[in-house]
Order: C-alpha cells, then sequence, then structure tokens
C-alpha cells in the first residue's frame, strides 16, 4: 500500500477523525490548561460525586473505600440503564448474510493454511464484515437492541475488524466463535473504507494507540470511535489467531512474526516492529500530527530497516466512549493487548475468560479512562495481567489525561508479568484505584503488584487502595510487590538520542498507597512466595549514569508514602530488597521463611510499628544505619526475651546494641530494671569512643588487670571522664545514681559552660558537685525527669539509675 499522501490530503483526513487532531489535542474528555473539561466530540457528565479534578488524599481507608463504592454503584446504574436498551430489539448476524465455516485447518509440518483455505478466509472475513456491521448498524439507528453471533453447529464465523455504534450490544452466544481473519490486509485499506467510511482515512487506516501513542493504524478487532452505550456480552469466544504458526519461525507466524526476531537478507538479526517502534515514539514526543503518523501494511515486509508497518492491533478498544459493557465473553490469542479502553468514562468489565500467551498479551488495560469496575474475570496472559496507563511521554502530557476512579473486584489472575500493574505508560498519572478481593495464582506469575516507570515517561501515582488480596503464589524467581522507576530507562535514553529527539526528566511520584489485609503464600508452600516479598527501586542517577546519557540536574527519585497494614508474607526467598525509597510504613505485618538477608540501599524514613520478623532472616541490625527508622512494637530473631516490644525504653535498648554501645547480660536477656554499676558505666563510654588505646599504668588499686571492665576504667581515668571514690579506689561494682551518670556524661563530653536552673520540684537535693553536670545533661535533653500526677517533674538525682534508663540517655545523647 502507498502512503505518498500530501499535506492537505492529511488534513482533510484529520478533520474527519476529529476536529483537534491536526493542532496537537485529540478531542476527547481532557483536562484543558485552566482546569476545566475541553471541548469533545462526545460530551458527558462525570458521575456524580466523582470529581475528576479531586486529587485530594481520602482521610482515611474507610472513607476511601466509600469513594470505591460510589464508583461501582455509578458504574451498575448505568449499566442496568444499557441494558435496558439492550432489551427493545434482537437481531441475528446470519439475517443479514452473515456465513458460519468449519475452521479451516492448518496443513500439516507448514504451521499454515493453504493457500486455497487462506483466499477463502478472507472471502468470508470480507462477507461477514460487511454482514455483521449491517446489522449493527441497522440496530443503532433503529434505537438499540441487541446483535447476536449465533452458535453454528461447531462452524465459526469469520470476520475482519468489527466496529460498534451507539446503543448496540454484539453477543456472542454460548458455543458461537468468532475468529478473526490471518489476513492482516483486511485491517485497513479498501475494505476498511468500504465498509467504515470515514471513520477510517483515506488509506482505510483507523486512530489507535500502539503502546499507548496515537497513529493511524490497523483497526483493532473490535473497535469503537465516540460511542455511547456499547456491549460485547455472551457466553462465546473470540479469536484472534494470533498464534497461528509455529513460535519460532517468523515466516509460519501471523502478528507475531512482527514482534518475534529475525535475520534478513542483510544480516542482521532484529525484530521487524523496531524501526517503526522507534520512529512512532519520536512521533509521540515530538507532536507530528496523528494524521500524518502513518501504518499499517508495510512496504517491505521482508526489509529489517521499514519503519511503515508491523505495528500490530489491540483486541478489543473503545476511543472515546461512554457507558462500555464487556461481560461474559471468552478471549484467545490476541495480537497485542486484549481489552484496552481508551479515553472512556463508565466502563463495566464483568466476568470475561482471557487466555492469551502471546507477546505483548495483557489482559486488560484502563488507560486515560474513568469510572471503571472490572469484577469476577479470569485473566491468564502473557504480559501483564492487569495494567493501568494514561498515556506515553510527549504524547501523554500533549492528551494529558489520567486514568482515575478504577475498581477491580472478585478476579482471578494466573500466569503474567503482573497481577495488578501500573504503569508503565502512565505519563498523565493515574490515581483513585481500588483492588479488593483478588486472587494471584500462578507460580509463573512474576508479580503480584507492579509499578514501573521511569524518570522521562514520569506520572503521578495517587490513592491507590488493596484490600482482602490473596496472593496464592508468585514464580520463585520473582517479586510479590515490585516497585521499578527505572523500568526500561537505558532503552528509553537511547532511543531519543537515536532518532534527535528532546527530552527532560519527569520525575514519578507516589501519593497515598495503602496495602490492607493481604495474605501472600498463606500455606506456607514451597518456592510459591517469590524472590523478594518487597523489591522496591527508586530512580537513582549514578546507577545508569554510565550506560546513557543522564541530563545534568536530574535528581533521584525516591518511593514514598508507600504503606502496608495488617498483612502477612510468607516464604519470601528475601523480605527487602529497596534503593531509593523514602516513607514506607509497615503496621502489624508478618513476615516469616525468609532465608536470605535483605538489602537495603539509599533508604531512610522507614516506620515499622507492631511488625513480626521472627523466623525470617530480617534482623534489626538491617535498618540500623539507616536514616530515620522507626521500629515501635516490632520484634525481630535475636531480640531480648525480657525487653517488650513496646515499652517507652525498647527502641532505645535496640540502638544501643546497634551501635555497640551498651549490649546485654547475655544474647537474650537485657535486664532492663538491673541497676546499672560504676565498671558498666565505664564500659558504655569506651564503647562510645570506639574503644581506644590507653597506658598500662594501673589507675586503680580495686581494678585488676583481667577485669573484663580494666582497659574501660583505664581510659576512663587518663581521659577524665571517671576520677574514683578516692584512696584509689573505682568501686566497680557500686550502683550509679542519676546525677552520678550525668557527671559522667558531663565528663566525656569535656565539662562544657552550664548554667540555668533546674526546674524540677526536688532540684534543690542535686549534690553542689553535680549540678553543673546535671544542669548540662537537661538544657541537651539526654535527662528529663519523671512527669507527676500534679504536673510537676521529679528528677531523683541520688536515686540509682537502671539499665533501661541508661539506655534512653544515651539514645537521647545520640539524637
Amino acid at each position: 500500500m502507498k502512503k505518498n499522501i500530501t499535506s492537505s490530503v492529511r488534513k482533510c483526513i484529520a478533520g474527519v477523525l476529529s476536529m483537534a487532531v491536526m493542532a496537537g489535542s485529540m478531542a476527547v474528555p481532557a483536562l484543558a490548561a485552566d482546569n476545566t473539561q475541553s471541548d469533545s466530540l462526545l460530551t458527558y457528565q462525570v458521575a456524580d460525586g466523582l470529581n475528576l479534578n479531586d486529587t485530594t488524599a481520602f482521610a482515611d481507608s474507610a472513607t476511601a473505600w466509600q469513594y470505591a463504592d460510589k464508583i461501582s454503584s455509578h458504574v451498575d446504574t448505568s449499566v442496568a440503564a444499557m441494558r435496558a436498551i439492550f432489551a427493545q430489539r434482537k437481531v441475528s448476524i446470519v439475517d443479514y448474510g452473515a456465513q458460519p465455516h468449519a475452521v479451516f485447518d492448518i496443513v500439516e509440518g507448514t504451521y499454515k493454511k493453504s493457500d486455497a483455505d487462506a483466499k477463502a478466509e478472507a472471502e468470508l472475513a470480507k462477507t461477514n464484515t460487511k454482514a455483521i456491521y449491517a446489522a449493527i448498524k441497522a440496530v443503532s439507528e433503529a434505537g438499540g437492541g441487541t446483535v447476536v453471533v449465533p452458535a453454528a453447529d461447531g462452524q465459526v464465523f469469520y470476520t475482519a475488524p468489527i466496529h460498534l455504534e451507539d446503543n448496540v450490544n454484539l453477543c456472542i452466544e454460548k458455543n458461537a466463535t468468532l475468529k478473526f481473519t490471518t489476513d492482516t490486509s483486511l485491517y485497513c485499506g479498501d475494505l476498511m473504507k468500504e465498509v467504515y467510511g470515514d471513520t477510517v482515512d483515506e488509506q482505510g487506516l483507523t486512530l489507535t494507540r500502539f503502546e499507548s501513542v496515537e497513529l493511524m493504524n490497523y483497526s483493532p478487532l473490535i473497535y469503537a470511535y465516540g460511542k455511547k452505550n456499547i456491549a460485547l456480552t455472551g457466553e462465546g469466544t473470540l479469536d484472534g489467531q494470533a498464534s497461528v504458526g509455529d513460535g519460532e519461525h517468523p515466516e509460519t507466524m501471523v502478528w507475531q512474526q512482527w514482534k518475534k526476531k529475525r535475520t534478513y537478507a542483510n544480516g542482521t538479526t532484529v525484530e521487524a516492529q523496531n524501526a517503526a517502534v522507534n520512529k512512532l515514539y519520536g512521533q509521540g514526543q515530538t507532536d507530528v500530527p496523528v494524521a500524518e503518523r502513518q501504518y499499517g501494511e508495510s512496504e517491505h515486509e521482508e526489509w529489517s530497516g521499514a519503519d511503515d508497518g508491523f505495528l500490530r492491533p489491540n483486541f478489543i478498544q473503545p476511543y472515546n466512549c461512554q457507558n462500555v459493557l464487556i461481560e461474559g465473553v471468552s478471549i484467545k490469542n490476541s495480537p497485542m493487548w486484549e481489552i484496552n479502553p481508551v479515553l472512556c468514562d463508565t466502563v463495566l468489565v464483568d466476568g470475561v475468560s482471557i487466555n492469551s500467551h502471546l507477546h505483548n498479551n495483557d489482559g486488560c488495560d484502563p488507560e486515560c479512562t474513568s469510572n471503571m469496575v472490572i469484577r469476577n474475570n479470569s485473566i491468564d496472559v502473557g504480559d501483564d495481567c492487569m495494567a493501568i496507563k494514561s498515556g506515553r511521554n510527549g504524547d501523554g502530557l500533549r492528551i494529558n489525561r489520567p486514568s482515575f476512579n478504577i475498581v477491580l473486584e472478585n478476579n482471578t489472575f494466573v500466569d503474567g508479568h503482573g497481577g495488578v500493574t501500573i504503569g508503565s505508560e502512565i505519563t498523565a498519572g493515574v490515581k483513585n484505584i481500588f483492588s479488593e478481593s483478588n486472587e494471584m495464582n500462578s507460580d509463573d506469575l512474576e508479580a503480584a503488584y507492579r509499578f514501573k516507570t521511569n524518570y522521562i515517561r514520569g506520572g503521578t501515582i495517587e490513592n491507590v487502595y488493596y484490600r482482602n488480596d490473596h496472593v496464592k503464589m508468585v514464580k520463585s524467581t520473582k517479586p510479590v510487590i515490585l516497585v521499578d522507576l527505572n523500568y526500561d530507562i537505558k532503552n528509553e535514553v537511547k532511543r531519543m538520542e537515536a532518532f534527535g529527539v528532546n527530552y527532560k526528566a519527569y520525575i514519578p511520584q507516589f501519593k497515598n498507597v495503602l496495602f490492607e489485609n493481604v495474605s501472600v503464600n498463606a500455606a506456607d508452600e514451597a518456592g510459591k512466595g517469590g524472590k523478594y516479598a518487597l523489591q522496591l527501586n527508586g530512580f537513582d542517577v549514578s546507577s545508569i549514569a554510565s550506560s546513557c546519557t543522564v541530563e545534568p540536574g536530574t535528581p533521584d527519585c525516591y518511593i514514598s508514602d508507600f504503606t502496608i497494614r495488617n498483612s502477612s508474607f510468607v516464604g519470601s526467598e528475601q523480605n527487602f530488597q529497596m534503593t531509593n525509597v523514602d516513607g514506607l510504613t509497615m503496621e502489624n505485618v508478618s513476615m516469616t521463611g525468609s532465608t536470605a538477608a535483605d538489602s537495603l540501599s539509599k533508604c531512610k524514613n522507614l516506620t515499622f510499628k507492631n511488625c513480626d520478623f521472627t523466623g525470617s532472616k530480617t534482623q534489626r541490625s538491617v535498618f540500623g544505619a539507616t536514616e530515620g527508622v522507626t521500629l515501635t512494637g516490632s520484634v525481630f530473631d535475636g531480640d531480648y526475651t525480657d525487653v517488650p516490644a513496646d515499652t517507652w525504653y525498647t527502641d532505645a535498648v535496640y540502638a544501643a546494641r546497634e551501635a555497640g554501645t551498651m549490649l546485654g547480660m547475655s544474647d537474650k536477656i537485657f535486664a532492663p530494671d538491673a541497676q546499672l554499676s560504676r565498671a558498666q558505666v565505664a564500659q558504655i563510654l569506651y564503647n562510645r569512643a570506639g574503644r581506644p588505646a590507653h597506658s598500662d599504668t594501673q589507675a586503680f588499686a580495686d581494678v585488676d588487670k583481667d577485669a573484663w571492665f580494666y582497659d574501660a576504667v583505664q581510659w576512663a581515668a587518663e581521659n577524665g571522664v571517671a576520677s574514683g571514690m578516692g584512696n584509689k579506689k573505682f568501686a566497680p561494682n557500686e550502683a550509679v545514681t542519676r546525677e552520678q551518670l550525668a557527671q559522667f556524661l558531663y565528663a566525656e563530653a569535656g565539662t562544657p559552660a552550664a548554667s540555668g536552673t533546674l526546674d524540677f520540684v526536688d532540684a534543690n537535693t542535686v549534690s553542689g558537685w553535680a549540678t553543673p553536670a546535671v544542669t548540662w545533661t537537661v538544657q541537651n535533653h539526654v535527662i528529663s525527669g519523671d512527669k507527676q500526677s500534679d504536673g510537676t517533674l521529679l528528677l531523683n538525682p541520688r536515686g540509682n539509675t537502671t539499665r533501661a534508663q541508661t539506655a534512653v540517655m544515651l539514645n537521647n545523647l545520640a539524637s
């Protein structure tokens, strides 16, 4: 097919398709610069109470889920009204001339149909496409109803792309099958112009998307543009026939041949689609008018450098539509993504079964779409089971419409790269996503939850809620929860540089991501808990600087505002593999059964409240060097048996242990209520100093050289930290009072100037020699005293100091 189209013709085509394509902004429900909704071929009101511009985080989880209920109620109410329209009349495609036929067999040894059968299939597809659309058009013009694809005693209906019209339900009856022809030329060109007229361009190409970038290309197998009240229902089968071929030799394959690498006459071994993909991405980044992004059938089927074709269509793609129902059907053998509503509002996908394991076979990909419910589906695919998207790079910014208000419930996700995925094409952002009571159940599922983008694609991910999901298993070499902010970044940069495309950093953001009541591998089956429980990798400039160009001044991107509550992870090989995380909170989470040590790099502000890491390799020490870590109420293997998880001194005790300044009386006993001895104080301060060398002249007669505290006392005496009790006595076993401990700490600090009053009811009981030390420790918040019932503070300077109190004072001193 020739593509030499003049600019004026292209402008005419663009005017037919969309009044804004040539201007660089699609006429779709999108936010304008002033945050008002722009004009549109299809105008509609956002559902009551579901505000497109509302980006405020919900007050709490309960409020968020109430909002999710509003979304579901709105969608269900709208679908009920649609069903009334569809019930008005019913026609069969056979009444309009559609002809069923026995399945054309594959010739043994060739993995292809015979030439005669392939020609016969194409002719049937032409006939049936015209008949099906005639039925759809007639029903729509009559006010709406249902067009039935009937069961045909084991025969099937071959067809080319089907375009839906307003108020029409295309119903695939039980035991009926629509098979989409393997003649790729029928997805554009003369047939498309003859059947669909001015809804395609002069080349018979359809306005669609390839990996979230707009273009003129092959029609999706089932498509609608700018329609209201459309449905695809029934218990029958939709077969894209993209699996035809041997899976190895591209010349035997349909659609998939362009994703499969092959060696050409010029000696190169590449995917046929590579040049076209790179060209399209460049066009999207530089705002080339969509009507000029011409693809479809290539003129150069055997040339590895061709850039005018080889881009596979998606299976089901309602585009800029309102009120969409997809229900009950079975889908298999898709060329590309399966269900891909784009720029749609009010969508229900219910009870659909998808089984398609080919390249890029995402199951359901809402894109720039709002108010959508996805429930009761079974998705078993070769890529992401679910992937929420909102446009890619420059093209995503041009259209600038997020995906929002999406509810996923009671779905089963089997094989795939991700169960519930957000990304990677999320430039316009994703918000208000609710995933509830879904099941992940395959040892070939590569992540139960997946977030993916990079510093060029960007996007804000906000208000994402998961609860009551059951992850039975994931692949043993893959994570349960994966965040990857470096996704495909090296190829992204190299691709743009190769085509001379300008780009800038567009840093992604996380705002309010919450997991609740999620269980992973509850049956504790070996190898079912994944490689990592959490693999969270923010964007680190240094990690890619050596392999691709990074714009000067590009900041690192941290994963933040990420919370997991009331959940359990069993049997992950490693609990944490995290880089560039700033703001992870885990509450009432248990992690058991890990066998590999955790890995943290460039992480900070991690909060673990009442978490249970016993029975795993996760240790307190892994968090010891991390800034802003809180471990309140959390327990680990190796904890002291006499230190409760949630006391006033717990964090201080373990902080002192991790710092190496104050250890337990044994590996399991800390003795928090035991009185502190002078020898112990000397040892603690010696540990704080790093155990430096000292002279061997014995300082005190009652400190033997073989005593465990000898080095500490010698150092303390030489450095003026301890002066003894007189008569060359140190009294190592004597209990230390609070004012004596203050004096030790004060001397260690070099006896700095201290003045002021002590606001304690018993301040007059402080010994004169201890007053400067006590004043200094109080001023520096090392000692705070005990609040009494009447609100006054009691210092108790001459009371003995416990080991727990000492740990707290050391912690205060360190901070």
